[in-house]
């Protein structure tokens, strides 16, 4: 009952963005010495950061994190003998000179590695441990979790989420690492978004790996009681990870924190959490363009652009430490650009922007 009250009180306190703060620095973005609008992703990128942070001009130094949850499924027990297990990843992301660590270092981002549920024993320094099970069920058999180890999964997000903004951090970015993720996430996007993603589709006509997933996701749409309830269906499908990062989701936008995702699990984690609570898509931003199935049709749901054309084939809070490289330049352009008043030179004599550029905008 306790779980229950604090994820209700953290629903209820998300709150919206900071109007003032967006209407002032849509005023000085309308004012710096460009065309109107003509840097587009950039200026929405400082908007959201303005209104998240309710500084109209935020500063450049914003503190940054990137958590990274590991967690074990059920069915990939059963299932998927091949390839890495969650525990090996997690022992490669958690040295200094893994691509996480090195784009992280890039970034002045701190990297919070957390064990939510894996099966093997893994003990590092890097590694903060804070299981609440040593992994799912397989749903084939019944839910993947139970109600109250779904609370416990999201009690924990929110905690961490608190604890990473109790330490001064303004953007958090969010990855995971667990074999058998990418099918869970899949699962989830079907029944949370309304349908089988048409990215699937494609790539099962021409890849034996995405029509195996394919038919695991028709296999569980079959099974599934139609109930479109977030939490019953991340019950049911969800991996830890998932379900931990959807809690970090709805504490970090309680807290008033940026949240870069990065693949289509953290995309699905801000799925529910946005089904829970709608303002939670206010406070997410999707830096780049993941070549996961599912992954485009999630961020259409949650109204989100994506920007870079990387093709990364990880999803462990990689592509969001990236993205905060574009959060950086926005504050850049957002503070080291000058307006039309401050460099003393002609405004827009017709068009939009005679109507939204002035000289008197000097801040």
């Amino acid at each position: 009952m306790r779980k229950e009250k604090m994820i209700e009180q953290i629903i209820a306190s998300v709150g919206p963005m900071d109007a003032a703060a967006l209407e002032r620095c849509q005023r000085r973005l309308d004012n710096l010495t460009k065309p109107l609008g003509s840097l587009h992703h950039l200026e929405f990128l400082a908007l959201k950061l303005a209104g998240v942070t309710g500084q109209y001009r935020p500063a450049l130094q914003q503190k940054q994190a990137v958590l990274v949850v590991a967690a074990d499924h059920g069915l990939v027990k059963a299932l998927c003998k091949e390839g890495k297990t969650t525990a090996q990843r997690v022992a490669d992301a958690c040295r200094v000179d893994s691509p996480l660590h090195v784009f992280a270092a890039q970034n002045a981002a701190e990297v919070v590695l957390v064990n939510a549920g894996m099966r093997e024993k893994l003990v590092h320094e890097r590694l903060q441990q804070a299981a609440v099970a040593f992994g799912t069920c397989d749903w084939r058999q019944g839910p993947a979790m139970k109600e109250d180890l779904v609370l416990e999964a999201l009690c924990l997000g929110i905690s961490l989420a608190q604890a990473e903004a109790d330490k001064g951090v303004r953007i958090l970015g969010l990855g995971s690492i667990a074999k058998g993720g990418m099918l869970s996430a899949l699962i989830l996007a079907t029944v949370l978004g309304g349908g089988v993603p048409v990215s699937l589709r494609l790539q099962a006509a021409a890849s034996e790996r995405a029509a195996n997933q394919l038919a695991l996701v028709e296999e569980a749409l079959v099974l599934w009681n139609g109930e479109t309830d977030a939490r019953a269906v991340l019950g049911h499908f969800g991996g830890l990870e998932t379900v931990v990062l959807c809690g970090a989701i709805l504490g970090g936008a309680a807290r008033g924190m940026l949240l870069v995702l990065d693949g289509v699990e953290t995309a699905v984690a801000a799925l529910a959490a946005a089904q829970m609570q709608p303002l939670v898509k206010n406070y997410l931003i999707a830096p780049h363009v993941a070549a996961e199935p599912g992954f485009q049709e999630v961020l259409f749901l949650l109204g989100l652009p994506s920007y870079l054309q990387l093709k990364l084939q990880q999803s462990e809070g990689i592509g969001a430490v990236l993205g905060m490289s574009l959060l950086r330049a926005s504050l850049h352009m957002l503070n080291d650009m000058r307006t039309f008043g401050e460099a003393a030179v002609a405004v827009a004599q017709d068009g939009p922007g005679a109507e939204r550029q002035s000289h008197a905008v000097r801040d």
